[in-house]
């Protein structure tokens, strides 16, 4: 929908820089938008700009359907069940519609830019679907004038917000078996490092003290020689407190693994998905590594952090998965002792090799595969935390006092933890770690 009349694509719309929570929510008259998030920090992400254009164009965001002219679901389609979830979201909203309490439904992210919208779009009578890359064409349904479409666009980030991600690359060249990203999200297209520092500058300059470089394969960032450990450094000596995701261990460095643990301004944590302990099952799945390649990484990031906090994704039941696969796996569970995990049970995505690979692993044993790798990690877990019982650690504040006194926190070597303080978000408490739980720290009242 850009105009390239001429060969010349139409001017950027200067979106405001303004943060959403100073604006009015509601004035009498105004239009109203809901915009519902689905899936990962991605797709908050691409909901900040969906949010910036609604709000521009004179939108008071509300919390609910009822409340809404304007219903935009933006998806995912990582799981089995995404289209089913939106399936009841689009039911209620068709029932709303007939009421005459909403208006207008678009639908983005992943399942836009999948072969199941149109199928969608007919049975509910969407008024708008866009995908991963034309998000921009919102611009002219809500009443702005036409956009150009960037692959990450030049938005500031939101400013007064103590937290803010920046994509640094979007997309992804893997062809995981397993993994429908590459077709929703298309191939690996990286953001110039100049672009990257600007914002994030911008945002460090209004406020925010936590930045979070964000991209489906974050390590496979690169730039005219420039690799991800360099632009990485070059954010740390900008921002006071850094982490990134998702890693690749095909992309990770051993000088990015040290320099995690050199660099005072970022957090010791580690987000390296493995998928499997199998050799075996890396070949069927794609993964480009050997289980010892990813262990010798781990030691690596050990040795450059020995207290920080290591985290992985886990499938358990891919097609062909033998038990000796799966002993492999709790295996490399045992050995690199992994703080926390996202385990799944192998969901099949229309599209992807996976769906078509023969040797479906039976439910019942997919299930109990399942519990022992989660129990392990959370057995592991439950043992590293209680190292940090009579440790102070400087806390950092994400977020504030809920209504039992308690807020939640992080520490430098990026463990969770409750706290009794009233300290805002974006600040730092010093308290004494007092117990421990598989997936969280507990603190005493921290000091005045």
């Amino acid at each position: 929908m850009s105009d390239t009349s001429k060969g010349q694509p139409a001017a950027m719309v200067p979106l405001s820089t303004k943060p959403a929570k100073t604006r009015p929510v509601r004035t009498p008259g105004a239009k109203t938008a809901c915009i519902r998030t689905f899936g990962c920090q991605m797709n908050v992400h691409d909901s900040d700009r969906i949010r910036r254009m609604v709000l521009d164009a004179g939108y008071a965001e509300v919390p609910s359907y009822e409340e809404a002219d304007l219903v935009i679901l933006n998806t995912c389609y990582v799981r089995e069940n995404a289209v089913d979830r939106v399936r009841g979201h689009l039911g209620e909203l068709t029932r709303l519609r007939r009421e005459g309490r909403v208006k207008k439904v678009a639908l983005t992210g992943c399942i836009g830019a999948a072969q199941e919208s149109t199928e969608l779009q007919r049975q509910y009578g969407i008024d708008l679907v866009l995908g991963t890359h034309n998000t921009y064409e919102l611009a002219e349904f809500v009443g702005l004038p036409t956009m150009e479409e960037t692959y990450t666009p030049d938005l500031p980030g939101t400013q007064g917000d103590n937290s803010a991600f920046v994509t640094i690359m979007t997309g992804c060249n893997y062809q995981c078996s397993y993994c429908i990203v590459p077709t929703v999200r298309g191939r690996m297209v990286c953001r110039p490092v100049e672009s990257i520092l600007e914002e994030v500058e911008r945002l460090v300059r209004n406020g925010t003290s936590y930045i979070t470089l964000l991209g489906q394969t974050v390590d496979a960032w690169r730039e005219n020689g420039l690799k991800f450990c360099d632009l990485l450094e070059r954010v740390a000596e900008i921002a006071p407190r850094i982490w990134f995701t998702t890693s690749h261990p095909s992309n990770m460095e051993d000088r990015t693994l040290r320099l995690i643990g050199e660099k005072e301004t970022i957090v010791k944590r580690l987000h390296l998905p493995v998928q499997s302990g199998s050799d075996r099952m890396l070949r069927i799945m794609h993964r480009g590594y050997k289980a010892e390649r990813y262990r010798r990484k781990i030691e690596v990031f050990r040795d450059a952090a020995p207290d920080g906090t290591l985290s992985t994704d886990i499938i358990v039941g891919h097609p062909g998965e033998t038990e000796e696969d799966h002993e492999e796996t709790l295996k490399l569970v045992e050995d690199c002792s992994f703080d926390s995990a996202y385990v799944f049970k192998f969901s099949p995505r229309k599209g992807t090799e996976a769906a078509g690979i023969p040797g479906r692993v039976p439910e019942d044993v997919v299930q109990r595969r399942f519990l022992q790798v989660l129990r392990k990690i959370e057995q592991n877990a439950f043992t590293r935390n209680r190292r940090r019982i009579g440790v102070h650690e400087d806390i950092y504040i994400r977020h504030g006092q809920r209504p039992d006194g308690v807020a939640i926190g992080e520490t430098w070597n990026g463990h969770a933890v409750h706290v009794r303080t009233g300290a805002p978000e974006g600040h730092y408490v010093t308290a004494e770690i007092t117990s421990a739980g598989p997936h969280v720290l507990y603190a005493r009242d921290p000091k005045t």
